[in-house]
């Protein structure tokens, strides 16, 4: 069932209560959304969500307010029919439990034990996936000049811009769609790191190796890369091999052929500009909101 489908149906509903008897207690409308009620149940869900998520407690208020836009916010995308679906819902809270260290499983079941719905964090998900496809779709592509990067960056009193150029060169040790054998393609790759001493030299040996494929080289600078990626990069010496790590084709690992200083550009323009970028995100989607409050039909019960 498409995801704005199931919105609306759990809009409807609410985020249902428990079964049994002990746990179905009486829950307080508290506000309208467009007719859509929230609860004291919600409230407080909310609030539990961001001590577990965020380590920080929220008032009961605020929980509120933020409820009232996620609604808004869901509301608004199964107006527009944005074409969301359960599974893109089911992949975001599992990339969630993957960079926590857990499976979908065991971060459930982990909410459960502390009191929480994990359809709370679903909706929240949800909402902010929407929510972002509407932003994006009315604000149309976000534009940072570099002359906005450079400034941002002489304010922070950085002016001898200089980056490094990396030269690599991927190896993949190939895996077949729905095979099992990362962990052993891993152990190879681990294994030829200790060998890897030369591009060139390297490079010939790779290619006697069974199902292991030699990519050509790149160029990446380092104000281009996230600053984990070039953390790697900076302690790769040249000649040697990056951690391997699993990648769409199988097991993936680059041999550092070289590095270079590069001016004009900095290493830190990358976060910069994401920063200016998220900035951006961020105005234009409080504009949105708060025309969607202005025009919504918002009651609270006291």
């Amino acid at each position: 069932m498409p995801l704005v489908r199931f919105l609306l149906l759990a809009a409807a509903l609410l985020l249902p209560v428990l079964a049994s008897g002990t746990q179905a207690h009486a829950q307080q409308i508290v506000v309208l959304v467009n007719g859509d009620p929230i609860t004291s149940y919600d409230v407080s869900q909310r609030q539990l969500l961001h001590n577990l998520i965020e380590r920080k407690p929220v008032s009961a208020k605020d929980a509120l307010e933020e409820l009232i836009d996620e609604r808004l916010k869901i509301q608004q995308g199964a107006r527009l029919k944005l074409d969301v679906d359960q599974k893109d819902v089911d992949r975001l809270f599992a990339s969630v439990a993957e960079r926590s260290g857990r499976t979908p499983e065991q971060l459930s079941s982990g909410f459960k034990q502390q009191g929480l719905d994990d359809r709370t964090f679903k909706q929240k998900l949800l909402a902010d996936y929407v929510w972002g496809q509407y932003v994006r779709a009315r604000s149309g592509t976000v534009n940072i000049r570099d002359a906005d990067v450079i400034a941002a960056l002489q304010k922070r009193g950085e002016t001898q811009m200089v980056a490094t150029e990396y030269t690599l060169m991927p190896i993949v040790f190939v895996v077949p769609r729905n095979a099992s054998t990362h962990q052993a393609r891993l152990a190879e790759a681990n294994a030829l790191r200790g060998r890897f001493t030369d591009c060139d030299g390297g490079a010939q040996m790779v290619k006697s190796m069974k199902e292991v494929v030699v990519r050509p080289k790149v160029t990446r600078l380092s104000s281009e890369i996230p600053a984990q990626l070039k953390q790697i990069l900076d302690k790769t010496e040249i000649g040697r091999l990056t951690p391997p790590e699993v990648a769409q084709a199988g097991v993936e690992t680059f041999a550092m052929c070289g590095k270079r200083e590069v001016r004009g550009e900095s290493s830190q323009k990358r976060e910069i500009k994401d920063e200016l970028t998220s900035s951006q995100f961020t105005a234009e989607s409080k504009k949105f909101l708060a025309e969607l409050r202005k025009q919504s039909l918002i009651q609270y019960r006291r």
